[in-house]
């Protein structure tokens, strides 16, 4: 199922190139067709795959092997990753928005490494060095910024 990730990829590097379209279209053609429980035609998913195997094979031999045999697991793979990931960003940037933190409504707020609203001023932080927090206009010790 390597055409998914393909459609996915040539379809952004499509908008920027337009030696990336054709390649696009295919993908967005393989991919139809697999919706519909039909082989691709196109030839797509065996040019990727030997394309792959083939630079797989000039780095370290002993995976071409299994790779190119179990190639359609492995993409299957993938497109599975792909779409987890996409599934945990989303709630990620929804938790951002709604709680302004990445956990959730319960979180410590330690737990996320972006946290936008929640910004803290140190003694020597250049946000501080006139005396007074240039963030809120309170004056500047080594606390946070509220």
């Amino acid at each position: 199922m390597i055409c998914v990730i393909a459609m996915i990829v040539f379809g952004v590097m499509a908008i920027f190139s337009a030696s990336h379209r054709p390649l696009a279209k295919e993908a967005f053609d393989c991919v139809f067709r697999r919706i519909t429980l039909r082989s691709c035609q196109s030839g797509l998913d065996v040019k990727l795959k030997a394309k792959l195997v083939g630079s797989l094979m000039r780095r370290n031999s002993r995976f071409a092997r299994p790779a190119y045999k179990h190639f359609e697991v492995i993409s299957w793979v993938f497109v599975v990753i792909f779409f987890v990931s996409l599934i945990y960003s989303g709630v990620s940037v929804y938790n951002l928005i709604v709680h302004d933190n990445c956990v959730g409504p319960n979180a410590d707020p330690e737990e996320c490494i972006f946290v936008p609203n929640n910004e803290a001023v140190s003694c020597g932080d250049p946000l501080c060095e006139s005396g007074d927090c240039e963030v809120c206009g309170e004056v500047c010790g080594c606390h946070e910024c509220s």
